[in-house]
């Protein structure tokens, strides 16, 4: 569907691609990998388009259809409400549906043949694109990325950047292009709208590349990976962890068969400088001279993974608990956070407080803090010194100096040598740790943001998405360096990698209450998923990741578990649905014929009655389908 051949690239002076080559084939789902700078989002602007190939060749099939998210695409200002900025992915439907609206307007008031002739071909086609789900289609995609019903008609423009790209994503799903590609698209997701992400990547029906640092997203979308190392693309087959294995067998390989020929070489070139010199060995001499020119030589690439140590150490030890939270109440007009919430952080405590976006995860961070009033009590305990880090701290960050500097003015305990590891994990190397905070980017701003935070010796860290502007590598290492802190944890993250490396339990707010599993995230997935089996009103708001049933949970359940009735009941429920579903399907199947009959049609007033009817019943069929499905979910999780 498009190959790119021996092409190569250069950007800002230097080449991120010599003679490479990549062949896209159909319904292959990819993810593009490798590290941040080695031109991984440039890639995806070659094949948009977006930027122009100069050396190499790029052909692609007719008419085909690309579909790039992006995150420039945030400066863009729509004006149209979040529905019609969806709906816009289908030009053609958009079009053909003024068309309709324009003629029936027409008929009104100029009633002839032509145009009658043209409304009814408008409305066949209209009909065969889809255009009758068309709306609906958009609403659910748009339910599924977590926009409450109440914002659908909202301008875009006045919602925040993170629900703008939601929307923008919404519109490419919708457009469903032949080849769809995507950059960093979890990266203003919440926990279950990455899941929904993930189900709805899995059912896609064309192509797409992903660039995410998401391991985990990548794992469950992908059936093939492309590195980026080298100035080159390495291809593997299989999801993420496939690749990861299969890189370092062929790296090890590679490192044997690289051993094994310097060893040869080695004999050869003894063999040469021994018997040079004698006439009897001319003729054997000149034959290794011979076989050594003809060897190709296998050359191992440097490795680009960087090798970095690092450790948050705190300056005091504090007592047992660290923070205590009594009756908390917080509310933004009629949107309640909480009410009556209490929760208690021990010393050691690693906590992963999840949930949906609005939920008031970040509100609670900062009312910890302190920089967020509250009604209720929040007290930290004896010997505790908190540091918070949010991305509104961007702004105390000293514009004149350079990154060594600004992170050295935080802790004097760090010499020049340990400051460029900690700047070195956070993507700056070499001579970067000189530039001015100023030229900084918004993402780069916020990883040295988060460095200062994590050296400032705290025993008390809060964290809120302190993975949004870091690849795999550093937010591996990051990972690492908090299992090793010896103070306690809250943080904030919809990078469930992460969270399972790190957090030993995890909170939610649920019904204004903070909710905590003593346990590590995949044990809280595995206790989730019995739950919402058990109390399906907990379904919209609490989605579990797997549907299994901890050997504890049954040993505390015992013959407890969904009733024979409790089944049946859903059985009956889906039998009525689907028989109401099929009554729907015919009553749009007459109304189709009707539309089509020669009488009707001349009829405009009648037309025009028979389209509403259409639209009505498409929505009550499409409100049925939902719940059809979601009782249908309950009943195949307790079987």
């Amino acid at each position: 569907m498009l190959a790119l051949n021996d092409f190569s690239f250069e950007f800002a002076g230097r080449y991120l691609y010599r003679n490479a080559r990549w062949h896209i084939k159909p319904n292959e789902k990819i993810g593009l990998v490798g590290l941040n700078g080695t031109g991984k989002s440039t890639l995806l602007r070659l094949i948009s388009g977006e930027y122009e190939l100069r050396e190499g060749m790029m052909s692609k099939a007719n008419n085909l259809k690309i579909g790039f998210l992006n995150q420039d695409l945030l400066s863009v200002e729509y004006k149209e409400s979040v529905r019609d900025v969806v709906l816009s992915g289908r030009e053609d439907l958009v079009q053909l549906d003024l068309d309709i609206q324009r003629l029936l307007k027409e008929i009104e008031t100029d009633y002839d043949e032509r145009r009658l002739n043209q409304l009814g071909e408008a409305q066949e086609l209209f009909g065969q694109l889809g255009g009758y789900d068309w709306q609906a289609q958009g609403e659910k995609i748009l339910e599924g990325l977590g926009f409450p019903t109440e914002w659908l008609g909202k301008p875009l423009m006045n919602l925040s950047g993170g629900w703008r790209m939601r929307a923008i994503l919404g519109r490419l799903l919708l457009m469903a292009p032949d080849l769809l590609l995507l950059d960093e698209p979890t990266n203003h997701l919440d926990l279950p709208t990455i899941q929904w992400l993930e189900n709805y990547l899995n059912e896609y029906q064309g192509t797409y590349v992903i660039v995410s640092h998401d391991p985990l997203f990548l794992d469950r979308t992908v059936n093939r990976v492309v590195e980026v190392a080298h100035q080159q693309l390495f291809h593997y087959k299989g999801n993420f962890t496939s690749y990861l294995e299969e890189k370092e067998e062929r790296d090890a390989l590679m490192q044997r068969q690289f051993e094994n020929q310097q060893d040869f070489i080695k004999q050869q070139m003894k063999f040469i400088q021994r018997f040079r010199a004698k006439a009897s060995k001319a003729a054997a001499v000149q034959s290794r001279v011979k076989q050594l020119d003809k060897i190709e030589r296998i050359e191992l690439k440097d490795k680009e993974n960087r090798d970095f140590d690092i450790k948050f150490n705190i300056r005091v030890k504090p007592g047992k608990v660290v923070a205590e939270l009594r009756n908390l109440h917080k509310s933004y007009g009629d949107l309640r956070i909480l009410q009556g919430a209490s929760g208690q952080i021990l010393r050691g405590d690693k906590i992963a407080l999840i949930g949906a976006n609005g939920k008031g995860k970040s509100t609670l961070l900062r009312m910890v803090v302190g920089t967020e009033p509250c009604e209720g009590e929040v007290e930290l305990g004896w010997n505790v010194e908190a540091s918070f880090f949010a991305q509104h701290q961007l702004e105390a960050l000293n514009l004149k100096n350079d990154l060594i500097n600004e992170i050295g003015t935080v802790s004097a305990d760090y010499n020049d040598k340990e400051l460029r590891t900690v700047l070195g994990c956070f993507l700056f190397t070499g001579d970067e740790v000189f530039k001015k905070v100023k030229v900084l980017s918004g993402g780069e701003k916020s990883r040295l943001a988060l460095a200062k935070t994590l050296i400032t010796q705290s025993n008390f860290l809060l964290l809120d998405e302190p993975t949004n502007h870091l690849d795999m590598f550093s937010a591996s290492v990051l990972a690492e360096s908090l299992n090793d802190y010896a103070g306690s944890l809250l943080f904030v993250s919809h990078d469930r990698t992460f969270i399972s490396r790190v957090a030993n339990k995890i909170w939610w707010i649920e019904n204004g209450i903070i909710k905590e599993y003593p346990g590590t995230y995949d044990e809280y997935n595995e206790w989730m998923s019995t739950r919402v089996v058990e109390e399906p009103s907990l379904r919209p708001e609490v989605k579990a990741e797997v549907v299994k049933t901890s050997p504890e949970k049954k040993e505390a359940q015992g013959n407890k578990g969904i009733s024979k009735n409790k089944i049946q009941e859903w059985e009956r429920k889906m039998e009525r649905l689907e028989g109401d579903i099929k009554s729907i399907d015919q009553t749009l199947n007459d109304i189709t014929v009707q539309m089509q009959d020669e009488k009707i049609s001349s009829d405009a007033e009648a037309l025009l009655s028979l389209v509403e009817v259409h639209r009505v019943k498409q929505l009550e069929r499409d409100a049925l389908q939902i719940e059809l499905d979601s009782i249908m979910e309950l009943w195949v999780d307790a079987q």
